[in-house]
């Protein structure tokens, strides 16, 4: 659940008092491990009748971009695995605030990117940092940076997400 924002709308933001407490975890690899262990004697078996052959991990947080050595871990070790006709595609959705510091990864591995952003600055301006701080110009300058760097993978996998509220519209 560890986030590097705070927006107001987030179900831990200051719109909801019904929450438990965000305590910054991130998700140990180990958890991760044991089930795609577990998963993957089923994938192999002849239990699986699955007609479709991609498996599909998501990462979501949170932030995951604040947990990359965990999705590293994971998908390093899924590219590892003994797995007879599987193939595997990742997702993140993600804030797009550390992005520029890990786009070659996910533009190289191909990952489906939903980015999280409600408009324009006035749009957006429920999305802040943790003292307060809007986010959109760091957001839009990451999602340029990484257009400008991996045109055709920003083509082709990036999409984006916005949150309805009072302040936009469709």
């Amino acid at each position: 659940d560890a986030c590097n924002l705070k927006c107001k709308y987030c179900g831990y933001g200051e719109f909801y008092n019904d929450y438990e407490e965000r305590k910054d975890q991130n998700l140990p690899f180990e958890y991760a491990r044991q089930l795609l262990d577990y998963l993957a004697d089923f994938w192999n078996s002849n239990r699986n009748i699955s007609s479709d052959r991609n498996v599909y991990i998501g990462f979501y947080g949170g932030e995951p971009l604040l947990n990359m050595t965990f999705v590293k871990n994971v998908v390093d070790y899924v590219e590892k695995m003994p797995l007879h006709h599987r193939h595997f595609s990742f997702a993140m959705t993600t804030n797009a605030i550390l992005l520029d510091k890990h786009m070659d990864y996910l533009a190289e591995k191909r990952f489906n990117l939903l980015v999280s952003l409600d408009g324009n600055a006035f749009n957006d301006s429920y999305r802040v940092d943790k003292a307060g701080n809007p986010s959109f110009d760091r957001v839009v300058r990451n999602v340029n940076r990484l257009r400008e760097c991996h045109p055709d993978y920003f083509r082709q996998k990036v999409n984006f997400n916005a949150v309805l509220h009072n302040r936009n519209t469709v």
